[in-house]
């Protein structure tokens, strides 16, 4: 199946480098409590990982690509890079049971290809809002949250605004 086009590297750019603050990434661990194996695949600075006790990661810019993890985990929680985003969520959906993503609230119903994948993965589980992408620290103002996406979901999206 062929989705939106990535940019033509089909890789991350440099504008997907966009840091999670201390602040959002405390936040959103002590929301989704996430449990067992769990993978941080975007580190960057760390802010999220360093909230997630015994996490695995995975950094690009320090040679470890997640695009070449093989690993099953409970949980994916990360802020990942948007220019490939579809190509991103579908690795994500092969490497875990739960998937959080730190992303523009667009991103959960772009398009209808997706929609089917989550569809077949299992399902938007929630939305948490949590403002402007420049209240937590953002440099773009469309609405920011997480997506929790859950393998064989079948149940109704459940909307959380957490604007603090």
């Amino acid at each position: 199946m062929t989705f939106v086009r990535p940019n033509k590297s089909i890789k991350h750019n440099q504008t997907d480098e966009v840091m999670t603050r201390e602040d959002i990434a405390m936040k959103i661990i002590d929301y989704f409590k996430p449990y067992g194996k769990i993978l941080e695949p975007c580190r960057g600075t760390g802010n999220i990982f360093k909230y997630i006790p015994n996490a695995d990661w995975c950094e690009i810019n320090e040679g470890r690509d997640f695009f070449d993890y093989d690993k099953k985990v409970d949980w994916i929680i990360t802020n990942p890079p948007y220019s490939i985003y579809d190509k991103f969520l579908l690795k994500c959906f092969e490497t875990a049971d739960n998937v959080v993503l730190l992303v523009p609230l667009t991103k959960a119903f772009k398009s209808q290809k997706i929609d089917k994948e989550i569809q077949r993965y299992g399902g938007l589980k929630e939305v948490v809002m949590l403002g402007s992408g420049g209240s937590v620290g953002f440099p773009f103002g469309f609405p920011v949250g997480c997506l929790h996406y859950q393998r064989n979901y079948k149940g109704d999206i459940k909307l959380t605004r957490d604007y603090k």
